[in-house]
């Protein structure tokens, strides 16, 4: 059962909406993983390459300022840092003279590209000092490595520190500091953060879009589904006022299926009402000449007794043989009369049965209740025959059925157990609940039923009768079947044993239904 109901929820919609909701929002987060893996590579590409590009800078810087004799000046320095005419790239020159030992010299800003004005130097090497360049300037004056700090200058321009990149004169310990401007292709790779970057913001409008898309598809499919079940479901239970299928339909592609269904709920109510009006039409149409005949015998009966009475014995024996033969034609006649009416009865019934299974009303019944109602219109019958009944009813009882169909499967199983008690005998009515299910059992003192007749009693015109029958009444073979059909509309199951002898020697059968609690 438990792999059924696992085989169910791995096809249904819903699941694949969950499952489907799920991939939307994996996808993306594996997906930006890998491209910020991919951008981080290329980040230190680029911070390797303007690496190199501030150490090919330095080196150049380096050369010149060997050349010139004794401490450079900062005119000097300035000049030597011209002629190299770096492009693209924003140049901060920082010098440490030779200290003595123990001590380490300051830093002084000496030059920079583009030129700064005089008053913003002291500003400048502030700002350096506080992002940290200074502290990358080693005391040895050797090694160097690319940076990725965001830094704003002096004018109030945003740029990015890419590399700093020491070497040694005789003057002391120089460090070329190289940058980009934030506005810059390069240094907006650098200082925008991935998730901020154009091609991201482009592909996660286009996959929301793509994904509310598909969930929107499913949902309103699903939605839709739902509303013909919801629908369907109040139709079972016989809702009168219900909205049709084509109101509750979202898809236009689902719009022939709905008016299909609501074509087919018509159709359906329309032959439930055929089957009521058949039903009573045909009952009416019996049992006027039913009735006709059975008043037209009557007479006949009068006529006959006094006939007799008249003749007494003057006539002797050939009278007495006609008035007999005559006595038996009417009993003939009375039987065909009163067979004739119980059929068109059983007729009656078994349409209006089939117009109840067509659109079943349903609504909560307390099965209990109805029992002991339906049990009080049997009084009379019972005491006649002097039947007792023993009475064990839940009071939670509750199950959701059309109370017309459980009125005549509780009367067709109470008269087959009448019919089969003995006088004096006791039927034994029993409402229980336990396991979601409210189960009806009636325990009668007859004679029981064979085997190979209890495997067909539920069958349709099986009657299975003892030879002297004490109710009298003639039997079609429908009452169980009307049974079996109710209750399988209902959604219950019924089945029939006999019971084992008790210690007065009475078996007898019992009839069990089992109906899906409320």
């Amino acid at each position: 059962m438990a792999m059924l109901d696992a085989g169910r929820a791995a096809r249904s919609l819903a699941t694949k909406l969950v499952l489907l909701a799920a991939a939307c929002t994996a996808v993306p987060i594996v997906l930006y993983g890998e491209f910020s893996v991919a951008e981080e590579h290329k980040r230190q590409v680029l911070l390797s390459r303007l690496h190199v590009e501030g150490d090919l800078i330095a080196r150049g810087l380096a050369l010149g300022l060997s050349r010139l004799k004794g401490t450079p000046s900062v005119m000097d320095t300035r000049a030597v840092l011209d002629r190299l005419e770096p492009e693209g790239v924003n140049l901060r020159l920082l010098f440490r003279p030779q200290g003595r030992e123990g001590q380490p010299a300051p830093i002084f800003l000496v030059a920079a590209l583009p030129p700064l004005p005089a008053e913003a130097i002291e500003r400048e090497r502030a700002a350096l000092t506080a992002a940290g360049v200074t502290r990358a300037v080693p005391d040895g004056c050797d090694g160097g490595r690319p940076l990725d700090l965001h830094y704003t200058t002096a004018s109030g321009e945003d740029e990015v520190l890419t590399s700093v990149t020491p070497f040694t004169t005789k003057a002391g310990c120089w460090a070329v500091v190289t940058s980009q401007l934030s506005r810059d292709v390069t240094g907006t790779l650098l200082d925008r953060p991935y998730w901020k970057s154009p091609e991201v913001a482009i592909a996660a409008a286009c996959y929301a879009l793509l994904m509310v898309l598909m969930i929107t598809v499913f949902w309103r499919l699903w939605w839709s589904l739902r509303g013909f079940g919801l629908r369907a479901g109040a139709i079972a239970e016989g809702a009168a006022q219900t909205a049709p299928f084509a109101t509750l339909n979202r898809i236009p592609e689902l719009d022939g299926v709905a008016g299909e269904f609501d074509r087919m709920v018509g159709n359906l109510r329309a032959t439930a009402e055929a089957f009521r009006f058949a039903a009573e039409e045909n009952a009416h149409a019996f049992k006027t000449p039913i009735a006709t005949i059975a008043q037209a015998v009557e007479p006949l009966r009068r006529a006959l007794l006094h006939g007799a009475d008249r003749a007494g014995v003057v006539n002797g024996a050939d009278r007495a043989g006609g008035d007999g033969s005559a006595r038996r034609s009417l009993q003939v006649i009375e039987a065909a009369v009163e067979r004739l009416d119980a059929l068109v009865a059983a007729s009656r019934r078994l349409d209006q049965v089939n117009a109840d299974l067509v659109t079943p009303p349903r609504q909560k019944v307390d099965l209990s209740h109805l029992v002991g109602a339906l049990l009080g219109s049997y009084a009379e019958p019972l005491a006649e025959r002097a039947i007792r009944v023993k009475r064990h009813l839940a009071p939670t009882g509750v199950v959701r059925a059309s109370p017309e169909l459980l009125e005549t499967v509780i009367e067709n199983i109470l008269d087959n157990a009448i019919s089969f008690s003995p006088d004096g005998g006791a039927i034994t009515v029993t409402v229980a609940r336990g396991q979601g299910l409210v189960v009806l059992a009636i325990d009668d003192e007859g004679p029981g039923a064979p085997d190979e007749v209890l495997s067909t009693m539920f069958d349709r015109y099986v009657s299975h009768r003892p030879v002297s029958d004490p109710s009298g009444q003639p039997h079609f073979g429908i009452g169980m079947w009307i049974v079996r059909r109710n209750v399988a509309a209902i959604g219950g199951t019924v089945e029939a044993r006999n019971r084992d002898v008790n210690r007065e020697g009475r078996g007898g059968l019992r009839v069990t239904v089992s109906l899906p609690a409320a």
